[in-house]
Formats: structure tokens, C-alpha cells, sequence
């Protein structure tokens, strides 16, 4: 009876042993278990004692077939090449785009309702329009359309085949005035006189082409036409008129600002009277330098 005993025990033994093997391959690889596993199962009641449980935890293993693909995995699938760790994905966009937007606004200061009558922020606008207004205002009284820098300063595509750059005028020829209303424009290499040629006849100040010089082959000449009085009175009234109607941009942005704190209550009412009344002689003090400018150059340009 104890052999018979024995026996028996090694049997079962030896089951649950090779049970126990094809769990673990079922496990891992994801193979079906074959019938004399399942056959095995009912006895091997021992698997559920404590210990063995402790010692088949290891085992355990997240069958292949059930795991989950990353996104790397799925678009190599699709044929797409996997995305960079946070190049190109929508946070990373947007918070580029806000980057670029903070960084314009950011080259003028941020008023705030504490400091409301501190107007840096509409003095540094209203100083760039002032500086490319001057600026434009400083060519017509320097000669109009018949002036060096503004010759110069034309752009110029030398490649339109291989390349879109273009480059200033002066950087591929000199410009030299040379005497009257007449300019010369020395070009560094001869492959430059064709681009320079059709960009000058293409401006809206020219309007006509430059002409080879019959003693240099890499020199033009441009004869620029005398503008009339009229015309020039025109040109200086609208780059006046655009500078004003940029400082009333300035003003409303301000003024929006103002009505903003009022609303949310970060500014009392009687603040804000006082804030748009000191606005209104920031303004004024501004058109009044324009009236100055545009009549500073109606005059300058008609002594000549």
C-alpha cells in the first residue's frame, strides 16, 4: 500500500511538474495548452497553496498578442517614419506660436492699471512710426526719386532660376551721381546688369530702364525725370496721412486697454477720466509733430 502510495504521489508529481513548464510557455510565448495540461489542472491543487502562488508570480507576463503598440510602433506600421519626442506636436506648436507672439509684443512695455498714467508703452509705439515716417519724409527732401540711397537700396533677384534671393542694388553695383539728374551704376560682374536692369525698370519710382554706357560695358546710366510739384505734394501728404492714421491705432489700443480695467474693476472710474484725458495730450502732442513734418517738407521740396 505505501509503494502503491508513492507511486502515485511521484505520478502526480511529475503532472504538475510538466504542467507547471507549459504554463510557463503558454505564458510567455502565448502557445494553447495542450490536453494534458488540461487534464492536469483539476489536480494540481497545490499551485493554489500560498507558497507556490509566491513563487509562480514571477512568472506572470502580459501575453504578446494582448499588448498594446506604442505610437512609434503603430506609424511604423502605417508606413509613416515615428515623430521626434516633442518636435512636432500640437502643444509644441502652439506654445511656439505663442513664443513668437509674446516676443512682438514684447519690444514695447506692458502698462498696467496700477501704473495708468504711465504711457511708455504708447510713447515707444508712437517713437517707431515717427522714425520710419521721418525716414521716408527724409528721402523726398533729399531729392525725391533722384537720390543715391534710394537707388541703392532696390532689390535685385541676380538668379531667378536657381535661387529667390534678392540683395540691395548697392550691394552688387555702386551707385554714383554724376552731376544733374543723372546716375551711374557700376556693376561688380557682368552677370549682375540684366537683374539690375529689369529690377530698376520694375520700381515704381523709375519706371524706365537703365541704359549700357558705350565706354563701359559693366557701367548703366539712369536719367531720372524731375518729379512735378504736384506728385511730390501728394506723396509727402499720404505718408502723413498713414502716420497719422497709425497714431489713432495707437490711441484706440490704449483706450480698449482702459476700458478693459474699468470692466474687470481693476481701475476706478474716476482713474480712468483722468487716464484718457492725459492719452488725449500724449495724441495731440504727437499729431502736432506730423502737421510740423509735412509742412517742413512741402516747404523744402518747393524751394528747389
Amino acid at each position: 500500500m505505501t509503494a502503491r502510495t508513492s507511486a502515485t504521489t511521484v505520478a502526480t508529481l511529475l503532472r504538475q511538474s510538466s504542467a507547471k513548464c507549459e504554463l510557463r510557455s503558454i505564458l510567455q510565448v502565448g502557445t494553447r495548452p495542450t490536453a494534458a495540461v488540461v487534464r492536469a489542472a483539476p489536480s494540481t491543487t497545490t499551485l493554489a497553496a500560498p507558497g507556490n502562488l509566491n513563487r509562480l508570480r514571477s512568472l506572470h507576463t502580459t501575453p504578446v498578442w494582448l499588448k498594446k503598440k506604442g505610437r512609434e510602433e503603430k506609424e511604423q506600421a502605417r508606413g509613416r517614419p515615428a515623430p521626434d519626442a516633442g518636435s512636432s506636436s500640437g502643444t509644441s506648436k502652439n506654445s511656439s506660436n505663442n513664443a513668437s507672439s509674446g516676443a512682438s509684443a514684447s519690444q514695447h512695455p506692458t502698462p498696467t492699471p496700477e501704473e495708468v498714467l504711465d504711457f511708455a508703452d504708447v510713447n515707444s509705439r508712437l517713437t517707431k512710426l515717427a522714425s520710419h515716417a521721418n525716414e521716408s519724409l527724409k528721402k523726398i527732401k533729399m531729392g525725391g526719386r533722384f537720390n543715391p540711397d534710394l537707388i541703392g537700396s532696390v532689390k535685385v533677384q541676380p538668379d531667378r532660376k536657381e535661387s529667390s534671393e534678392s540683395y540691395p542694388l548697392r550691394e552688387l553695383a555702386s551707385v554714383i551721381p554724376k552731376g544733374g539728374r543723372t546716375i551711374s551704376i557700376l556693376v561688380h560682374e557682368a552677370a549682375n546688369i540684366k537683374p539690375i536692369m529689369s529690377a530698376v525698370q520694375a520700381h515704381r519710382d523709375f519706371n524706365q530702364q537703365p541704359q549700357r554706357s558705350p565706354d563701359n560695358e559693366l557701367e548703366l546710366i539712369l536719367k531720372v525725370e524731375p518729379e512735378k510739384r504736384e506728385d511730390v505734394a501728394k506723396r509727402i501728404k499720404a505718408i502723413c496721412h498713414d502716420w497719422r492714421e497709425r497714431i489713432r491705432d495707437v490711441r484706440q489700443r490704449r483706450d480698449k486697454l482702459h476700458a478693459a480695467w474699468k470692466k474687470d474693476g481693476s481701475l476706478l472710474p474716476d482713474a480712468k477720466r483722468k487716464a484718457d484725458t492725459e492719452l488725449d495730450k500724449v495724441i495731440k502732442a504727437e499729431v502736432a509733430k506730423v502737421d510740423a513734418a509735412e509742412k517742413e517738407t512741402t516747404k523744402a521740396t518747393e524751394s528747389k
